[in-house]
């Protein structure tokens, strides 16, 4: 399916014109409990990953997670943990249950490469002001 970039309010390219970005909506549960989020797809970024209040809202709790490092652009390591819930992309017919970095910050919903990028055949067409994701058959 082929969707639109979004236009980041009050963010400018250097060349002055509006910021787009690839992102989808999705909905994500644990259970019966779900909810609606916006989600940054990120082919740079190794993980998919959240800000750790997403993990309180669908009771995920830190401390029998497995710990794991994460390094931004910053370059400056920070500590997540890792959990699971499962995610709807809108538009895609299945959900998946990938592992979820959480991090204490202030971030958005990063979809990295694993988990995500090892589902789907993601195809950047920025020129084009579109992306599409495709389900992989493996």
């Amino acid at each position: 399916m082929k969707y639109k970039y979004t236009a980041i309010a009050g963010a400018q390219n250097i060349d002055g014109r509006i910021t787009k970005r690839p992102i989808v909506d999705i909905e994500i549960s644990n259970g019966k409990h779900a909810r609606a989020f916006v989600a940054l797809i990120d082919s740079g970024a190794d993980q998919i990953s959240m800000p750790v209040y997403i993990a309180e809202l669908f009771g995920i709790e830190k401390s029998p997670a497995q710990e794991r490092p994460m390094m931004g652009i910053s370059m400056v390591p920070v500590r997540g943990f890792v959990g699971t819930l499962t995610i709807q992309i809108d538009g895609q017919k299945e959900s998946f249950r990938p592992p979820i970095v959480f991090v204490d910050s202030e971030m958005p919903i990063v979809l990295g490469r694993e988990g995500f990028f090892d589902r789907y055949r993601i195809e950047f067409e920025q020129d084009h002001d579109t992306f599409e994701i495709v389900p992989t058959s493996a």
